[in-house]
Parts: structure tokens; C-alpha cells; sequence
């Protein structure tokens, strides 16, 4: 499969024109036409990320996080010139599905919400509908089978994201039944979720004002927990869609964040 057909498939999963107005989707650095063999798919475009992808011979890179929300040029010597380097020499292709993704309720991004086997999901804010009809918007809301303690649903959430540290805030509900969610960074989207009946917001990278402001439970299981299992499996779809025409791997990134617990040290995450 070329470059351009691997780049048409990436739109068709995650379609550019549906992303933000100040985002940033689609090919970051362009790489020659040729044909490529393998795709390597990751949440982060770090130097350390694209040197693994590199020394696996991909052609393409495919990241949930731009390069750049806004266009620049390699001024200082810092991981963007490092990364920007390492693909030009390359001469391999790095392109960014971050927000054109996030919209796509049917697909991955949702996919916390149906491992905790919520039903009824829908999207939690609306913005667009594709031309199979299907809505797009961020997050989802959907409601438990059987209410449970929230302590007990906290447990489960942490347990399903792998996640060793949850931030909790908000006033703690006695039972959860509806839960709502939104990968990345979504507390613009706290109150859309309680107005909906959402006993708990699920997301990541809470601020103080915005905890201290919240009407409901909301925990804050990081940016990284949910978007790096999110592409993932995204890797798994794009490879199956991808009928043989090239291989995919998935690279892992890093949690920027490590944890301190008294009396045990730092715990990496």
C-alpha cells in the first residue's frame, strides 16, 4: 500500500474535517510516496517513541497527539527539532488523528465505557454527524447494569484502567448507576455530565478551581491511562482495516507522572 493510501485510510477512520478548529490533524511532517509495509501507531510523538518506530523500519508514524497544535519551526534544541530530524532523515511520514478520533463515539475512544459494560452509551456532547448518519461528539454517558457502592465502582475503574492512582473530588455519591466519561483533558464537560444524571464523570487532568467547583463525583484517572489503551486498540482496528495491505505496532509511551506513596517511595505508574 502507498503513502497516500495509508494516509486516505487514516482520514476515512478519523476524518480531519470533523477535528477542532484549533487542533492540529492529519500529516504532521510529509514523508515521499513509496510503498509502505509498516505502520507504527502511538499516543505520543516522542524522540524516544519515533526512534523505536524508526529502528522497526516504519514508513509511517501514527499518533493520537500532534507534533504541534500550531505550526513552527525547529528554533531550539529541544524534542520537536529531535523528532522533526529523526523523521526527515527518515524520510518517513508522521501524521495525527488527536481530536478527529476523539469525536468518533463508535469507535475506540469509547472504550472504557464499554469494558465497565455501561448500556444505552451515547455521546455526551453532540457536534457533528457523519455522512452514514452515525453522531459524533465527545464522551459518552450510559448507565450501569446494577447500581453499585461507588466505592466499589472506584475500585473497578481503577482495576479496568490499570490506573494506581485515582483523584477523587466532588461531592461522593452513596450508589452509581450512570457514569459519563471524556479521555484527554474533559472538564469542560463536568456539568454537561450531571445535568445528564451522571452519578460519576470519568477524565483526566482535573485543575484545583474546576475540583473545587464540581457538582458531582468526578475522578481523575490521568490523561495517559485512558488515551494510551485508547490507541492501542486503535492500532488493532487500522491493521483490520487495513486487509493485509501493511503491518501495525502499537509502541508504548510514558506516563510522564510518577507517584509518591509515604513509606513505599516513588512508584512509577
Amino acid at each position: 500500500m502507498k503513502t497516500s493510501n495509508v494516509i486516505s485510510l487514516i482520514e476515512t477512520l478519523a476524518p480531519s474535517r470533523f477535528a477542532a478548529a484549533w487542533d492540529n490533524c492529519g500529516v504532521q511532517i510529509a514523508g515521499p510516496e513509496k510503498e509502505v509495509k509498516k505502520v507504527a501507531v502511538a499516543l505520543d510523538p516522542l524522540p524516544q517513541v519515533v526512534s523505536s518506530a524508526l529502528e522497526w523500519d516504519a514508513e509511517v508514524i501514527l499518533t493520537h497527539h500532534p507534533l504541534a497544535i500550531e505550526p513552527k519551526l525547529p528554533a531550539e534544541l529541544d524534542w520537536f527539532r529531535d523528532v522533526m530530524k529523526q523523521i526527515l532523515c527518515a524520510d518517513a511520514t508522521l501524521c495525527a488523528a488527536h481530536t478527529s478520533l476523539d469525536v468518533q463515539f463508535g469507535g475506540v475512544v469509547s472504550w472504557l465505557g464499554r469494558e465497565l459494560g455501561l448500556r444505552g452509551l451515547r455521546v455526551l456532547d453532540p457536534v457533528a454527524e457523519n455522512d452514514s448518519g452515525e453522531i459524533l461528539g465527545y464522551g459518552c454517558i450510559g448507565d450501569l447494569e446494577y447500581a453499585m457502592s461507588y466505592e466499589v465502582f472506584v475500585r473497578q475503574v481503577a482495576q479496568t484502567t490499570g490506573c494506581g492512582v485515582i483523584a477523587l473530588c466532588g461531592s461522593e455519591p452513596e450508589t452509581v448507576s450512570r457514569v459519563a466519561m471524556c479521555p484527554g483533558s474533559g472538564t469542560s464537560f463536568m456539568n454537561k455530565a450531571f445535568a445528564q444524571g451522571a452519578d460519576v464523570f470519568i477524565t483526566g487532568d482535573v485543575k484545583y478551581h474546576p475540583a473545587q467547583e464540581s457538582v458531582g463525583a468526578v475522578l481523575d484517572v490521568g490523561h495517559f491511562s485512558l488515551e494510551e489503551e485508547m490507541m492501542r486498540r486503535f492500532a488493532v482496528v487500522l491493521e483490520q482495516e487495513s486487509k493485509g495491505g501493511f503491518e501495525v505496532r502499537f509502541f508504548t509511551g510514558r506516563n510522564p507522572f510518577a507517584y509518591y506513596l509515604q513509606g513505599k517511595g516513588v512508584l512509577k505508574s
